[in-house]
């Protein structure tokens, strides 16, 4: 996610135009891993998950090209999928893997406003000082809360997937 990884929460399902949820709703599932194949193989075994690629192109973002999408039920109103954690220092990347590893996104109305809002409540915002952009659709930056829980705050910019 050096540009973000959701165009509308990481490509939203299948539809060209996505309705947001309420505010304060899961809308991603961030699984990071070193090894995107390895933890493909481990989900579809596990879980028999059905995994699909991104329609991203390199440059269009290179992690959300490289993300695996999972295709759960269409009754689960949540989409995610498996995201590279790229070498380095990258403030704009997920998380590593490990604990903490497993980043849930929560839409949110308006994204400055909650990141001053999760400082005021003892948490700090991670990672990039600048939210990130997620192609046309959203922007989010990574929390941790006061329990050390890393997750991730979206703001949808625009309903248009692809």
């Amino acid at each position: 996610m050096a540009s973000g990884h959701f165009e509308v929460k990481k490509f939203i399902m299948s539809e060209s135009t996505w309705t947001p949820p309420k505010f304060g709703s899961p809308v991603w599932l961030g699984i990071s891993a070193k090894d995107v194949a390895r933890a493909e193989a481990f989900y579809t075994t596990v879980f028999n998950w059905t995994i699909k690629a991104s329609p991203r192109k390199p440059e269009q973002s290179e992690i959300d090209a490289a993300t695996r999408l999972v295709d759960w039920n269409p009754d689960v109103k949540l989409s995610g999928g498996i995201v590279p954690r790229p070498d380095g220092d990258n403030p704009t990347a997920q998380p590593p893997p490990g604990p903490g590893g497993v980043v849930l996104y929560w839409f949110v109305e308006d994204l400055t406003k909650t990141a001053e809002t999760i400082e005021r409540a003892g948490g700090k915002m991670i990672g990039s000082k600048e939210p990130i952009k997620e192609g046309d659709a959203g922007l989010y930056r990574f929390f941790e809360d006061t329990e050390g829980n890393v997750g991730a705050v979206y703001q949808l910019v625009s309903n248009k997937c692809g």
